[in-house]
């Protein structure tokens, strides 16, 4: 992975995605401002999906698996999984611009569709479909799962981003064995379960060939704190994938102050001693 240092990114959504032209490029750590706008196409005005800043700086630790080698033609994030159920949201674009690349490298088949469904009106849906899939892994309970998705959509009209349907585009891969539930008292907690999803580490390869990770990697998420540069303690969850003691990923969830339910969930990898923030996801109740 390559550390590109930017300070702000704006993304403007608002207009059906384009595939496999647009904005194409391999995955950059997380800028110090995100900024997600919706445009309607032909509109002046724009909106605010969200912002994401602040991204907490951590004390360096002890290098591991990942290097700048070994991740440049990786795409690193998080996996929601309820149960069995597996979703991705994809906030900024960033995935999209990945499968960009991966598309035209091993010149994948694929169709666009579009289309409309109903949520509260007519709501202008556009897809890419792979027929062959995009395979990816998940590293949870000391396996490696594989697991694979064949869609990525999106809702793309501001004025329904900003009523009912979905904000950001995402994915829906296909099952696994793996099972993630809550508690009992945690499912009763419906705040605490928008605000606190449960994730599971993954990683899409540009091809197999530049796959470059060990094929034998395990490790299991689990609660762990890390330390700020300015001495906070961040709790979170941590995995360690080679064995060695050392985490090689770390991700947690900022719960924001605000009336309606607001969340964003960052991960940190480990390159060669420096938590590096390269994905994030973000939920608001409105």
């Amino acid at each position: 992975m390559e550390i590109l240092k930017v300070l702000t990114l704006v993304v403007q959504m608002g207009m059906p995605l384009t595939f496999p032209d647009g904005e194409a490029s391999l995955q950059q750590p997380l800028a110090d401002k995100i900024e997600v706008i919706c445009k309607d196409e032909g509109s002046t005005q724009s909106g605010t999906l969200h912002e994401l800043k602040n991204n907490a700086k951590f004390e360096k630790t002890g290098p591991s698996l990942f290097t700048k080698e070994n991740t440049r033609n990786l795409y690193i994030f998080l996996t929601h999984i309820d149960s069995t159920q597996l979703y991705v949201e994809d906030c900024d674009y960033s995935m999209l611009k990945f499968l960009r690349v991966k598309n035209k490298k091993q010149n994948l088949n694929y169709s666009i569709i579009d289309s409309v469904t109903y949520f509260v009106n007519n709501e202008k849906l556009r897809l890419v479909r792979w027929p062959g899939s995009i395979g990816y892994y998940i590293y949870e309970n000391n396996t490696v799962f594989e697991t694979s998705f064949d869609s990525y959509f999106e809702y793309w009209e501001c004025s329904n981003k900003f009523d009912y349907s979905p904000k950001y585009p995402y994915t829906n891969p296909k099952r696994t064995p793996l099972r993630k539930n809550y508690t009992d008292e945690q499912s009763e907690d419906l705040k605490y379960i928008l605000t606190n999803p449960i994730m599971v580490f993954s990683v899409i390869p540009l091809d197999e060939n530049s796959f470059d990770l060990p094929y034998n990697l395990e490790g299991t998420s689990t609660e762990t704190t890390l330390e700020t540069t300015k001495g906070k303690n961040i709790d979170g969850m941590g995995i360690d994938l080679n064995g060695d003691k050392i985490l090689d990923a770390f991700w947690y969830h900022e719960i924001q102050d605000s009336k309606i339910v607001r969340s964003a969930t960052r991960l940190y990898i480990n390159l060669e001693g420096k938590w590096i923030p390269v994905w994030y996801t973000y939920f608001s109740e409105m």
